[in-house]
């Protein structure tokens, strides 16, 4: 990285995720439109995704190319994976927050859900990353806690080319 003295800044905050919640999602559901769809209906600005195990189909990846340089462009520094199914999800975590200015499809203040999850397929063989899309194949049940007492949001960082959280917006 050239300057890091132009990065963006650095923080802690001290939240409270005290309110959690269980949700089970159904066969053929679309995994982040049921997630912003939950968060949303709890009148929730900002969410964690604890933990969750189910299983999935249709998951789209992304992943970074070999030796690509910061600012990320996401066309040219990242490669989309595929990926039909079914899998057992392992595991998976992630963040909702609200995002501040636009990215690609994202308009200002919509929910930005930044997911990673492991999968099993086949003999056991496993995948993981960033997932960006997915459908539940049988059953996907997730705890989700409201995160309070916060001020973050994403917002495109001139540094990195990525969404990053930022509390000072």
């Amino acid at each position: 990285m050239s300057n890091i003295s132009n990065a963006d800044p650095r923080f802690i905050e001290h939240v409270d995720l005290d309110d959690v919640i269980l949700t089970r999602f159904q066969p053929g559901d679309d995994l982040f439109q049921m997630l912003t769809k939950t968060v949303k209906d709890q009148g929730w600005e900002r969410a964690v995704i604890i933990s969750g195990i189910g299983s999935l189909e249709e998951v789209v990846f992304v992943a970074p190319k070999p030796a690509f340089a910061i600012p990320v462009i996401p066309a040219e520094n990242l490669n989309k994976i595929e990926m039909k199914g079914p899998f057992e999800l392992m595991s998976v975590e992630g963040n909702i927050v609200p995002l501040v200015g636009e990215f690609g499809n994202l308009k200002h203040g919509d929910p930005v859900l930044h997911i990673h999850c492991l999968l099993s397929h086949g003999k056991g063989e496993l995948t993981g990353g960033h997932m960006i899309a997915a459908k539940v194949f049988t059953t996907t049940e997730i705890f989700i806690a409201n995160v309070k007492n916060s001020n973050v949001k994403k917002k495109k960082s001139d540094i990195t080319g990525l969404m990053e959280f930022r509390n000072d917006l």
